[in-house]
């Protein structure tokens, strides 16, 4: 824990000093390094002292807590870049034109790149439960790996289709507050897609070392609370940000009525 405190607040430096354009790599250098071999020695330890029988089940539950209450911390992370979005979007300011999105952005498709995306991961949602549901039926030679390695396919491809969706995008992360929000909203998560997939692999390793059984198994189950978080988080961000608040359902719903869009009507109206 000293160590991994030492080597947090090393990092916290450093990003402030890049963000002043005086960056100091050595820094940033040793405190990736020492972040890195403390938290493998930690894992490390901690899967040991699982190996030996050392973890009871009040041991466990606290694993369970503390990891509850790392996805709510995470929660409460997405929700002020999804306060942000919705302060903007719902009462678009006079510096951005009055509308939303705002004049010059040309948003992205929903039916396009980012509904492949979704189907990827609501088909890893599924893909990691089935995982989970063969090692609690005592299946640890097919369905397992099955399930694992077409999770962690499922993720590495939906990274690989966002990094092609930002180099498309007609706008960046300064083009106004919808590109701001836009680019930290999926850029976080896509940061927890790349977490998750390390997690997913470090799991699939666990399981060809026959370290899980169907009762002691929680590593991977933590993992899997944490995909499905994911997961939730994406169809989420998919339905406001590029749906609704996108311009798309607008357009959707304008198209529909043939431009009559208003619920009230007023035939006999003359204009003075």
């Amino acid at each position: 824990p000293f160590f991994v405190g030492i080597s947090a607040n090393g990092l916290a430096v450093g990003l402030i000093l890049w963000l002043h354009r005086s960056p100091s790599y050595l820094l940033m250098g040793m405190s990736i390094s020492c972040m890195m071999l403390s938290i493998l020695s930690w894992w490390r330890d901690l899967i040991r002292e699982g190996d030996m029988g050392f973890y009871t089940r009040f041991v466990i539950k606290s694993f369970r807590d503390g990891v509850a209450l790392f996805i709510l911390s995470e929660v409460m992370f997405f929700f002020s870049f999804f306060w942000a979005f919705f302060h903007n979007a719902l009462s678009p300011s006079c510096e951005l034109g009055m509308r939303w999105p705002p004049p010059g952005i040309r948003t992205p498709n929903p039916s396009s790149t980012s509904l492949f995306e979704t189907g990827l991961l609501i088909s890893s949602g599924f893909f990691v439960t089935q995982a989970h549901k063969s090692v609690r039926l005592k299946d640890y030679d097919v369905g397992p790996f099955i399930g694992l390695l077409m999770t962690i396919l499922c993720g590495a491809v939906f990274f690989l289709v966002q990094v092609r969706e930002y180099y498309w995008n007609s706008y960046s992360i300064a083009d106004s507050v919808y590109g701001s929000v836009f680019y930290l909203l999926t850029g976080f998560h896509g940061a927890h897609v790349v977490v998750g997939t390390i997690w997913l692999t470090v799991s699939l390793v666990r399981l060809w070392r026959g370290e899980f059984s169907s009762q002691r198994h929680f590593g991977f189950e933590a993992c899997i609370w944490y995909w499905h978080f994911v997961d939730v988080v994406w169809v989420t961000l998919w339905l406001v940000v590029y749906v609704w608040f996108g311009g798309w359902l607008y357009m959707w719903w304008f198209k529909m009525w043939d431009g009559d869009i208003y619920s009230f009507k007023y035939p006999d109206l003359k204009f003075s």
